[in-house]
């Protein structure tokens, strides 16, 4: 399956944050015309990653195939898992997204993420970070997890980037966003 292109994934994260997007709100957030975010939402909804409703573009209900952040295939080695109030599963491509999605919800009863060596499942609020390092599973900057200070300390040793906690990780990761 095609993976999104950098406009279709800002789109998805419109639809992400809004739930429905008109066709007025992707023309003017992205600067295309009227034709082009037709055909971008033509190809989001043939790939699968939103709906089309009158006048736009809405939701899915979430896949853990796709990335309900960013719109990309997840990565079976690495995803990160954000559990609602409602019992509803949000499934990320990496913790990068994972990361990003959580500043952002606030009907977060879990947030789980994967141990980079072991790919365990970690809680995130608990997981040690490696902040852009030279190993880029799929999003940038990269932020990979691990499920002790010590592990994350030897990876920077040969991979480089930063160690990191929780809290640290997710302000580092929405600052190297703004670059």
């Amino acid at each position: 399956m095609k993976n999104p292109t950098p406009r279709q994934k800002a789109i998805v994260r419109l639809v992400s944050e809004k739930e429905n997007v008109s066709i007025g709100d992707i023309r003017k957030s992205l600067g295309i015309s009227q034709a082009t975010a037709y055909r971008e939402i033509q190809s989001l909804t043939q790939i699968g990653l939103a709906a089309k409703i009158p006048g736009g573009i809405g939701r899915l209900e979430t896949s853990s195939r796709h990335c309900f952040q960013c719109g990309t295939e997840t990565n079976s080695r690495v995803p990160f898992v954000i559990e609602q109030e409602d019992g509803k599963q949000l499934v990320a491509c990496c913790a990068h997204c994972g990361l990003m999605a959580l500043t952002r919800l606030a009907d977060v009863r879990s947030a789980m993420t994967t141990d980079f060596f072991y790919g365990t499942m970690i809680n995130a609020c608990r997981a040690w970070y490696v902040v852009n390092s030279n190993i880029v599973l799929c999003c940038k900057p990269s932020v990979l997890s691990f499920s002790n200070q010590d592990d994350a300390l030897l990876f920077v040793k040969g991979f480089k980037g930063e160690v990191a906690n929780f809290s640290v990780a997710q302000k580092k990761n929405r600052e190297l966003m703004k670059l």
